[in-house]
């Protein structure tokens, strides 16, 4: 009776890769790159604590806003409370992500920024 290891058995060379080819794909992300996402039409983002719509901090980037929703999370606010807001130069507002895919998004946009400011350093 065949089975699904018959062909493994068979002794034939394994395929190899030719990985000399090979290209990294035009949106990755290049090492050290900080991880950045832009609403268009937003002039700045405003980090919040979602039941008192208490306002942390405002930024002009999501790259400078990474740190402050660290800085939250060390200071022992759950994820689930923070939320990330831009807003348009006509007074319109949306949100650009919260809970915990905030959390790590920033963790990953932050240590990307970091590994760049200790490559720039040496």
């Amino acid at each position: 009776m065949p089975t699904n290891d018959d062909d493994l058995d068979s002794g034939e060379d394994e395929f190899e890769w030719d990985w000399s080819r090979a290209q990294i794909g035009r949106y990755a992300p290049r090492p050290g790159q900080g991880l950045e996402i832009a609403v268009d039409g937003a002039v700045e983002y405003s980090l919040r604590i979602i039941p008192s719509n208490k306002v942390v901090g405002r930024f002009s980037s999501t790259l400078e806003a990474w740190p402050s929703v660290l800085a939250q999370l060390d200071r022992g606010i759950p994820a689930r409370l923070l939320c990330l807001d831009w807003h348009g130069a006509n007074g319109e507002t949306g949100p650009v992500g919260s809970g915990s895919v905030l959390a790590h998004i920033a963790r990953r946009g932050a240590r990307a920024v970091k590994s760049e400011k200790i490559a720039a350093a040496s």
